[in-house]
């Protein structure tokens, strides 16, 4: 678990960094895939809008990269509806998923993230 924090900690400095340089140049990319009241939206950023609908049981909610690399993780108690907004400016370039676990379901919603970087340059 301790080695798992410290590389959190040391994959968003890295992450900061290069949002620093490459700011303007950073795209999302979402891959479609529909599960029953799951949807996942880009919005601004690299920010993601996560909806659930009709929450009859503790759920529980992870962000994982392919490898099964764990980045997020949180429980809900029972709701009709449930929302919230993602800040994912802190993940490197790759391929992610929600997992989304109610009861015996278990949903997923992959994304990728990418950056494009432009250069330009001027004579003078």
């Amino acid at each position: 678990m301790k080695k798992l924090i410290i590389t959190f900690a040391v994959l968003m400095g890295v992450s900061a960094a290069n949002l620093a340089t490459a700011s303007n140049g950073l795209k999302i990319v979402e891959i479609n895939a529909e599960a029953k009241g799951l949807t996942v939206k880009a919005i601004e950023g690299l920010k993601f809008k996560l909806s659930l609908d009709n929450l009859s049981k503790k759920t529980f909610i992870s962000i994982k990269n392919n490898q099964g690399e764990i980045f997020h993780t949180e429980f809900i108690v029972k709701k009709d509806a449930f929302s919230k907004v993602f800040d994912l400016s802190n993940l490197p370039d790759g391929n992610y998923y929600f997992e989304v676990i109610t009861g015996n379901e278990k949903m997923t919603k992959p994304f990728q993230i990418s950056t494009n970087v432009n250069r330009t340059a001027t004579a003078q």
